[in-house]
């Protein structure tokens, strides 16, 4: 989903959402958003984490973060628990609810 220019600077490498638009968003607009706001900063272990031997993987920069807590430590209050929980779903469905790190020098940060 394409993001309006109110949501933020949609072209940035580590995306900083705009609350106030955020609140005021459909539900739809506010996972793209939240899911942009996380995917600039955390990425899958796989891409970022050697494996462990053990079926886990060496979080050496970081980690592992739980997308659930982050994205309601970041979002509860300006999204309904119910919109961050369907993203977090997704996110646990596709990859699980462990990530690590993005280094900002990939990112562009």
């Amino acid at each position: 989903m394409t993001l309006p220019r109110e949501a933020g600077n949609v072209d940035a490498p580590v995306f900083e959402v705009n609350d106030d638009w955020l609140q005021g968003a459909a539900p739809a607009q506010q996972q793209a958003a939240m899911w942009r706001w996380f995917a600039t900063r955390y990425e899958e272990p796989q891409l970022a984490a050697p494996p462990d031997g053990q079926g886990g993987f060496l979080y050496t920069t970081g980690g592992p973060y739980q997308a659930d807590q982050v994205l309601h430590r970041r979002f509860d209050g300006k999204v309904p628990p119910e919109v961050i929980d369907e993203l977090v779903a997704l996110l646990r469905s596709e990859v699980g609810n462990e990530w690590a790190p993005k280094p900002m020098d990939r990112s562009g940060g």
